[in-house]
């Protein structure tokens, strides 16, 4: 499959209420996103994730309201039926909680492979 590597973050605090555009990363090699983990602090109903690539959604709407249920997006790459999303060097990748209630924190797992590989 080639070079597996993972990106992974927890973002969120006490006070504070995640929303659009909540955290950017950049990188100055391309790269293939083929699966993303999320969860969130606590059961949050109705929390979404995006992660959008150069202010375009890439990747949209993965469910992430239980604590206890990790939500999941995979590519083809990992036995998934989602198309991977292949990132090139420089973009800007960006993400979205919608509808995250207050004081909520997101962790964030991408598994990525080195190189923009779409098939």
């Amino acid at each position: 499959m080639g070079d597996l590597f993972t990106i992974s973050f927890v973002e969120g605090e006490v006070g504070v209420t995640l929303g659009a555009l909540f955290r950017y990363l950049t990188f100055d090699f391309p790269f293939t996103i083929v699966g993303v983990t999320c969860s969130p602090s606590a059961d949050d109903a109705g929390l979404t994730i995006d992660i959008n690539d150069n202010g375009s959604a890439a990747i949209d709407g993965i469910v992430c309201a239980t604590k206890a249920t990790p939500g999941t997006w995979k590519s083809t790459h990992l036995g998934g039926a989602q198309t991977p999303v292949a990132v090139a060097a420089g973009s800007v990748i960006s993400f979205d909680a919608n509808s995250a209630a207050a004081d909520t924190r997101v962790g964030i797992v991408m598994t990525c492979l080195l190189g923009a590989k779409n098939a």
